[in-house]
């Protein structure tokens, strides 16, 4: 009852906002594709890993000072992967149909200051699809082996009050819903058995201990960024919860509190961008092997550079840094963890194909994810997209990106937008 008379508030207020608007903008993608497991997996060779038609449309109504936007996604799936954490999407009950309200708030922009309220993404950092100070929105952790990681991001309900000067922007966030990240719980999802094994599955986000709805489990945030005629920077703070859950030594899901300060840094020069980030988590939970947590402090950073030289090449290369204090023993990961990336971009035939590659390598076991692109525009609204992802252990069987072994892939992807 309490679903329809949200959903009826909102259609009203749309059109409400559609009769005074003085313009009104309508967009959307049909995306479908399907993927089938390589010869190197184990237990998928010939399986179809992905299979799924999805239609994502974005309304948009402007008047002189406001913005009403709206993003949804529906999505079905073909292997019944489709999960919810909860809370942000509307699943059917065999897992192949998901609905989803990605962002919906209203924007009002005076001279100095700015007000977004409703659910929305915020993209903090500058790294190049690697989570550092991005932890503001919670991601889709079921479909990170199909979906981009600029696409995996879920909005959250919040208020941002904004401050802007000249050259510079201070936002602040009150968020008082908590969004966890999803999880594959559905068995369909080829990353349950990879995440999961058959003795700690839960059914539900039922099975977890979420915070309460209250005043004292809300989450807070703030960014301020400069821009200056050599170089960007922000400096990030963060109160709230982690949106993945740690397993207690009872092996039920609980979701713990932390805090974030970061900071990064663009510098151009000529032709490269120099990259940094880094974040500090004091006293963050860490999940212990045995079950349980503890608390340790937690360093992450990052070095990168943009290259992007004649003929349309860009070349990024970044290495990061993950380090937390104390003794390792207890830990379900090490003190010491770090990797490097590497991604080549480069069109052709006058920008109709677009080739592009991924490499990732943890630097402890030398495990491996490479990703090769094949992008063509059939025309200005039809693109066709070949694309190839391969993981691979280390020499000793072992390694981050080796544990998604059964799950290289080659895809055929069609988009069409309007």
């Amino acid at each position: 009852m309490n679903r329809r008379i949200l959903s009826s508030a909102f259609v009203l207020l749309v059109l409400c906002s559609a009769l005074f608007a003085q313009e009104i903008d309508f967009r959307g993608n049909f995306i479908t594709q399907a993927g089938v497991g390589l010869p190197n997996t184990h237990h998928n060779s010939g399986d179809f890993i992905i299979g799924q038609t999805s239609f994502d449309s974005t309304f948009r109504v402007y008047t002189d000072e406001t913005m009403l936007y709206v993003n949804t996604i529906l999505l079905y799936d073909a292997l019944a992967g489709q999960s919810s954490n909860g809370v942000s999407a509307f699943v059917s009950d065999n897992n192949d149909f998901s609905l989803q309200l990605k962002e919906a708030y209203f924007d009002w922009r005076g001279e100095v200051l700015a007000l977004r309220v409703g659910r929305q993404i915020s993209a903090w950092g500058k790294a190049d699809d690697v989570q550092i100070v991005d932890i503001l929105c919670p991601q889709d952790a079921s479909a990170d082996y199909v979906n981009d990681y600029q696409d995996n991001r879920h909005g959250i309900d919040a208020v941002r009050l904004s401050y802007i000067g000249e050259s510079t922007q201070t936002d602040f966030y009150w968020i008082p819903f908590f969004t966890p990240s999803t999880l594959p719980l559905a068995d369909g999802n080829p990353l349950h058995d990879v995440m999961f094994s058959d003795d700690n599955a839960p059914d539900s986000y039922k099975d977890f201990d979420r915070p309460d709805r209250d005043l004292s489990s809300c989450e807070y945030a703030a960014r301020f960024s400069a821009y200056l005629p050599s170089f960007d920077f922000s400096l990030y703070g963060f109160y709230g919860w982690d949106d993945m859950p740690f397993t207690t030594e009872e092996m039920e899901g609980k979701y713990k509190r932390m805090s974030m300060v970061g900071a990064d840094a663009a510098i151009p020069a000529g032709d490269f961008v120099f990259r940094l980030e880094s974040a500090f988590f004091p006293q963050r939970y860490i999940q212990a092997s045995e079950g349980g947590t503890k608390r340790r402090n937690q360093i992450m950073a990052l070095g990168g550079v943009d290259w992007t030289p004649a003929g349309g090449w860009t070349i990024t290369a970044q290495y990061v840094a993950d380090v937390v204090t104390g003794s390792d023993s207890p830990l379900d990961r090490h003190t010491y963890e770090h990797f490097a990336t590497l991604s080549v971009e480069k069109p052709f035939l006058n920008e109709t194909l677009t080739l592009s590659g991924s490499f990732a390598m943890d630097l402890r076991y030398f495990s491996t994810n490479t990703e090769i692109v094949a992008d063509y525009k059939l025309t200005d609204s039809i693109t066709l997209s070949l694309k190839g992802e391969f993981y691979f252990e280390g020499p000793d069987k072992e390694g981050e990106f080796g544990g998604y072994k059964d799950l290289s892939y080659i895809a055929l992807k069609a988009k069409y937008s309007f």
